[in-house]
């Protein structure tokens, strides 16, 4: 296969073919795997095979985008020096790098290497179409969207103003502080304008 081939291959906004949704749907996969053995503190050897397989396609994908970064950049020979800095390449690449470590799993930077894992999931924003569409609708509707934020940020302190100064500062039943300082009435305020709208969503 060219190295035209490869890229409409992995790039499915160049061709749109099956086979190129297949390689879009296995990425897919490949990314949600690498993320699962985040989700237990034990470690398993099937955790080890599920690493190896992910990081492998991770590399070998990087490595397919960066000989072919001449068609998506456009800058000829250049291309190949620019790409390995475009954000893109950079999560690609802070998410192979946890992979290869081979240290024993009880080093200290284990926690450091288990946060950069998760940088993988940056990786879903190439992959899926409704994502890059939420984007594009964030973007489009930037002006709206950030007056809805600034009402709802203004509604949050006004409520927390209220609680903090409304509520008694000793609790009647527990004999406690109600809140200890603004900040944990404006975290209550918070918590309370959440759970409203995801009341409502479920409704």
């Amino acid at each position: 296969m060219s190295r035209q081939g490869i890229f409409n291959l992995i790039d499915r906004g160049q061709s749109g073919t099956w086979k190129s949704r297949i390689y879009e749907w296995y990425m897919l996969v490949m990314i949600l795997a690498s993320i699962v053995p985040l989700m237990f503190i034990e470690f398993h050897p099937v955790f080890r095979t599920i690493e190896i397989v992910t990081v492998t396609a991770f590399i070998i994908d990087y490595l397919i985008r960066w000989s072919t970064a001449d068609y998506q950049l456009k800058k000829g020979w250049l291309s190949f020096v620019i790409y390995p800095f475009t954000p893109m390449a950079i999560i690609d690449l802070l998410s192979i790098l946890p992979g290869l470590n081979l240290i024993n799993h009880e080093f200290k930077l284990l926690r450091l290497t288990r946060m950069l894992k998760i940088v993988s999931l940056l990786k879903i924003f190439r992959y899926s179409d409704k994502i890059t569409i939420f984007f594009r609708v964030l973007k489009k509707e930037r002006q709206v969207l950030l007056s809805v934020l600034m009402l709802a940020l203004f509604y949050i302190f006004i409520t927390a103003l209220v609680m903090f100064n409304a509520e008694p500062h000793i609790n009647p039943q527990t004999g406690e502080e109600t809140f200890h300082s603004f900040f944990d009435a404006l975290y209550w305020a918070t918590v309370t304008l959440t759970t409203g709208a995801m009341a409502i969503c479920v409704r």
